[in-house]
């Protein structure tokens, strides 16, 4: 396929959202966080624990570009709406290759735009905007690594490993992985996910010290060089706007770990039946009808694609479980990763279930053109 009829259908579901959320969105200054992000990030400053430093830098990056539409403020909240779109985008693609299906990728980027949580966070400046369109491209990239695995597998009649796989998508991800550590702590709740997944898809990587070594150094390279936009904009390149003194060791940490958040999650095995009722009430309020089929869509994932299922069920039982016990402030967007993959759950059972009916169609073809002889007559 022409990569112009691949990203066709992605593409427009990005203008799809980013025009969705740009009826709603918020025309100027808002408060609490978004006003913080939407003065600091401009500024190249230091927001909050953790200091959102992917979201700052990406931010100030975007601020230039967009110079010509509106003021600060109104940048950064585009930059959500942007954020929107390209999770959106992502997301048709991953549900491709999840699925093989076209229509059911649009089909689950349109929802995941759609939907209350993901909609309403890109109507303003929210570094939860950014963390959903990394966790998708991220997703993405495993996805695509796990498929050149499968493929050289294939080729080599699975005589020999898949070493020769184009490991520029697991490099990558390691990056973006980085990237999505500096904009936001909730990403290291797929990191057991992620490496349940790998192993899975080629359990002999751990005998490529190169590789291994070459993902991790990329990774750590990755947040070493964002999260130096802490200390450097509070030391020797000063920006007017710097939460605590992350430019000395101890205020580094107390930022970069957000040590003040540390008691925030209490009791997670605590009141286990009401969060549980909570996250349905969540699930039915966010998908609707489509939420009693989220857990047969997660079974389908498991039969269909099990090392996908490795992936997002660990990843969504550890971001939900992290929620449910969360008690600083309202949370709902830490909902969004799980929403993500919730949708291509459902994608995936509705690929499985074209797939059952074709394969029904196809036999009761079979049977009409070569039916069973007549008995002979004795």
């Amino acid at each position: 396929m022409a990569p112009a009829a691949r990203w066709a259908p992605s593409i427009l579901v990005g203008l799809v959202a980013f025009v969705a959320a740009r009826l709603a969105l918020l025309p100027g200054l808002g408060f609490w966080d978004t006003a913080e992000l939407q003065a600091v990030a401009p500024l190249m400053g230091t927001a909050h624990p953790t200091g959102y430093p992917t979201y700052v830098l990406l931010g100030w990056l975007l601020n230039i570009l967009l110079t010509a539409f509106g003021d600060p403020a109104f940048r950064m909240n585009l930059f959500a709406a942007i954020s929107l779109a390209v999770a959106a985008t992502v997301t048709v693609d991953l549900v491709r290759a999840l699925t093989r299906s076209a229509a059911l990728g649009v089909l689950a980027g349109l929802g995941l735009a759609l939907t209350d949580i993901a909609w309403s966070i890109g109507t303003h400046a929210d570094a939860h905007a950014l963390h959903l369109a990394l966790v998708a491209i991220l997703l993405r990239c495993l996805v695509a690594w796990e498929h050149r695995v499968v493929s050289v597998r294939a080729d080599a009649d699975a005589a020999h490993s898949a070493n020769e796989a184009d490991d520029r998508f697991l490099i990558g991800a390691a990056v973006v992985l980085g990237l999505a550590v500096g904009n936001h702590s909730l990403t290291l709740l797929l990191a057991p996910g992620i490496a349940i997944f790998i192993l899975a898809v080629d359990p002999g990587l751990l005998r490529r010290p190169r590789l291994v070594a070459t993902c991790a150094a990329a990774l750590a390279a990755t947040v070493i060089l964002v999260f130096l936009e802490l200390p450097l904009r509070a030391g020797p390149f000063r920006a007017p706007m710097v939460y605590g003194r992350p430019d000395t060791w101890d205020g580094f940490w107390y930022i970069a770990l957000a040590e003040q958040f540390h008691l925030s999650v209490a009791g997670p095995f605590a009141d286990l039946p009401a969060k549980l009722a909570d996250l349905v009430h969540r699930t039915a309020g966010a998908f609707g009808p489509l939420a009693a089929l989220i857990p047969v869509g997660f079974v389908a994932t498991v039969v269909l694609r099990p090392t996908y299922a490795l992936l997002s069920g660990a990843s969504v039982l550890l971001t939900c479980a992290f929620a449910a016990s969360y008690e600083n402030a309202e949370i709902d967007r830490y909902y969004l990763g799980p929403t993500l993959m919730a949708w291509t759950w459902l994608a995936i059972l509705a690929g499985g279930i074209v797939i059952a009916l074709g394969r029904t169609l196809d036999d009761g073809d079979d049977r009409e053109r070569d039916p069973e002889p007549e008995p002979e007559s004795s």
